[in-house]
């Protein structure tokens, strides 16, 4: 009895590093403010094959096999066929997302579904993930980065709800607020409820002029992105 429960500490043992690898893998280094950037993540996985391939502009499918065999195929409004894998909604399983996550390009997410066993596409309207996105593996959510003008820069704080991402917050960034005053800008930083930004003036939460006075979340954000 004692050699066998030997035995079997002996292999626990041996698969903790391998365990400990694949639980790595779920995401990449994080930088000192805990985000990490998509184009960070993975491009090609071992144990998860796809392919995308271009239909036409605008449209790519992307093919997922189980082994040799042809699994799932997706059709998907993306403007690129990059492909990056990553545990997008913190459930412990590995993710795909599909498009170039880069600003003023759009994106979307293929969640896997334990239940179904296979991949689902993210709900929603997927334009909303257009933009440069970081994560936050510590306390679980998505910032999508991306300009709207000369003179404006669009953040918004994403959670999950389902399989559907929620925006809980947006900080606006506009080095003219002249011109956006009819919008209810009036300083360089604006941080609303949500991410409409029609209504910026009935959503402010925070206006200022100066970095140092945004909300320490939102300083950790620009930090991360470079800014």
């Amino acid at each position: 009895m004692k050699k066998v429960f030997y035995s079997i500490m002996l292999v626990s043992l041996a698969l903790m590093p391998m365990l400990a690898t694949a639980q790595g893998a779920m995401h990449p280094k994080t930088d000192k403010h805990g985000f990490y950037n998509i184009t960070d993540c993975p491009r090609s996985l071992s144990f998860i094959k796809a392919t995308s391939q271009q239909q036409e502009e605008g449209t790519y499918n992307v093919s997922i096999y189980r082994g040799r065999e042809l699994a799932q195929s997706f059709s998907l409004e993306v403007t690129s066929g990059d492909l990056y894998y990553l545990d997008a909604n913190f459930d412990g399983n590995m993710d795909i997302l599909a498009g170039p996550a880069a600003s003023r390009n759009c994106s979307t997410i293929l969640l896997w579904d334990d239940g179904k066993g296979e991949f689902v596409q993210m709900e929603g309207d997927m334009y909303m993930l257009n933009g440069d996105f970081l994560v936050n593996p510590g306390k679980k959510f998505l910032v999508g980065a991306g300009s709207g003008s000369y003179c404006s820069q669009y953040y918004t704080r994403y959670v999950w709800k389902g399989n559907r991402l929620v925006a809980t917050e947006s900080l606006i960034e506009i080095t003219d607020p002249n011109a956006y005053k009819e919008y209810g800008v009036n300083r360089r930083y604006t941080v609303i409820k949500g991410n409409n930004y029609d209504m910026i003036a009935a959503n402010k939460k925070v206006a200022t002029n100066k970095k140092s006075q945004l909300p320490a979340e939102w300083r950790t954000i620009l930090a991360s992105y470079g800014m």
